[in-house]
């Protein structure tokens, strides 16, 4: 049986240089809420699934390609508009409120989605 060695260790781990993941809250508008209380509940799970992925990995585009997170707004708008892929057909389209909020605002198909911007933007 080996003894346990007393007292403090050294050579422990060493502060890391790479900045802490930043934390989104999601926010979902009311509009869209009833939206998907009207959808399958196959559905809402998988859109439920897509907004845990958007928090967990907005602000990193090497890990968020596989979800499709594109910049909607134009350039130098100020807007800051963006949708990810639900599947080949729909979008899920959100903004960025005040750097740690994300609020989803709708979700529809190319059509749709580019009527909403021009409302919007």
């Amino acid at each position: 049986m080996s003894e346990r060695k007393s007292g403090a260790q050294t050579g422990g781990a060493e502060p890391s240089s790479v900045p802490s993941k930043r934390s989104y809250s999601a926010r979902i508008d009311e509009d869209l809420l009833a939206q998907l209380r009207a959808s399958p509940k196959e559905e809402r799970h998988q859109i439920g699934e897509t907004i845990r992925n958007v928090q967990q990995n907005f602000g990193r585009p090497h890990q968020h390609s596989g979800i499709g997170i594109r910049d909607l707004a134009p350039t130098g708008s100020g807007h800051h508009v963006y949708e990810c892929r639900l599947s080949k057909g729909v979008r899920l389209i959100f903004t960025l409120i005040d750097d740690h909020v994300l609020y989803f605002l709708m979700m529809g198909t190319h059509d749709q989605v580019r009527k909403f911007l021009r409302s919007f933007l």
